[in-house]
């Protein structure tokens, strides 16, 4: 998928195996928690001979902590109740768009055999190779049960958005098949988002390459931020469009609130507190919006004329008025597949660095945009 939630499929379960294996004997000696600076969605301890990577919080309101064990498929037991998993992993279902870029940039496309929706994609290359059957694509949003165990890959990678999704995800275990939830989704930040590259870097023994391709990606973020961190005029800015009535605006302490903040400018839902979308009507944001400077992620419009055709309202907002729209629609491919919500995960510079040539195009006058374009 792109970032759009989906609802995973209602497995018929038949078998009877545990659903996470159990390593017990003894008291498990203290082990060395790795230092994770952005991401508030996992953690990483180092035992000899093994990694533990425990997930945290896999959907909004649960408290849930998941093990997963990892390290060479000799070791015979281990001193504490985890899914265990091999690695370096050879064979990954990735059942979101979004885990493919960070999988790219560790230079393991090839090790991925599955994925979900193959419409959501924008990597060219896995596009392609779902069209022609060397990837299996397991479905979107009913999750083909039968592929999937037929297919028997090293790890499926999902994520979950309830308690129910997390169960029908989690009974792909009791085929005996290895399910790791993925929590990226719910991290509040950009850096923190990125910073998942470090959990892939673990089942492709590659931690690293992974923690050196963060840091890169870090570098140019702040540098990108701290270039229009002390800057005077801040615009103000509002984002995204109404759907079947509703408008639905990122809270203020979001994933966009916060790029918009590093990108010096004033999102005017800045002081609100919740960290996912707001439910608004349309003569709420009006009265709030109708003066800012510019209108962001305009969800499926193209043009001005069709902002406009849906509804002339749109009219009387300023930044219709002075042409300052745009759309995080350049790569939109004709199936709809989005590098905005695909490489944008992983790569949250490239988001910074388009908007601050929006906010402020002197800073950077010569930047060509990475996912925006200017509507007209």
């Amino acid at each position: 998928m792109n970032r759009f939630l989906w609802f995973l499929a209602v497995l018929v379960v038949g078998c009877n195996s545990p659903e996470r294996d159990s390593f017990s004997s003894m008291e498990e000696e203290p082990g060395t928690e790795l230092f994770i600076e952005y991401a508030k969605g996992f953690k990483i301890i180092q035992y000899e001979g093994y990694t533990k990577l425990i997930v945290l919080n896999t959907f909004k309101g649960n408290n849930q902590n998941l093990e997963y064990i990892l390290g060479a498929d000799s070791i015979d037991s281990i001193n504490k109740n985890g899914l265990f998993i091999p690695i370096p992993i050879k064979r990954i279902a990735a059942l979101s768009s979004t885990y493919i870029p960070f999988i790219k940039l560790l230079e393991e496309r090839n090790s991925i055999v599955a994925i979900s929706g193959k419409n959501t994609i924008y990597d060219s290359l896995i596009y392609d190779w779902a069209n022609t059957g060397r990837i299996k694509d397991l479905g979107e949003p009913t999750l083909n049960v039968e592929q999937t165990v037929l297919l028997d890959p090293d790890l499926i990678m999902g994520f979950a958005i309830d308690a129910q999704s997390m169960k029908q995800l989690s009974e792909l275990e009791r085929f005996n098949q290895k399910v790791l939830l993925n929590s990226e989704y719910m991290e509040e930040t950009p850096l923190a988002k990125a910073e998942w590259i470090k959990v892939f870097g673990l089942l492709y023994d590659k931690e690293k390459e992974a923690d050196s391709i963060f840091k890169v990606i870090k570098k140019r973020y702040l540098k990108l931020s701290n270039m229009v961190k002390d800057i005077h005029s801040r615009p103000s800015v509002f984002s995204s469009a109404p759907w079947k009535g509703t408008w639905f605006v990122p809270g203020g302490k979001s994933f966009q609130a916060t790029l918009f903040d590093d990108a010096g400018a004033n999102y005017i839902w800045r002081d609100n507190t919740e960290n996912v979308s707001l439910s608004l009507d349309f003569e709420v944001v009006l009265s709030k919006a109708i003066d800012a400077d510019f209108w962001l992620n305009t969800s499926t419009f193209q043009t001005l004329q069709e902002i406009s055709d849906e509804d002339e309202r749109f009219e009387l907002f300023k930044a219709y008025k002075t042409q300052k729209v745009y759309n995080n629609t350049k790569t939109l491919t004709t199936y709809m597949g989005n590098d905005y919500w695909e490489t944008g995960a992983a790569r949250p510079d490239l988001i910074l660095e388009d908007l601050v040539h929006i906010f402020h195009p002197d800073v950077n006058p010569n930047h060509v945009f990475n996912f925006y374009q200017k509507l007209k």
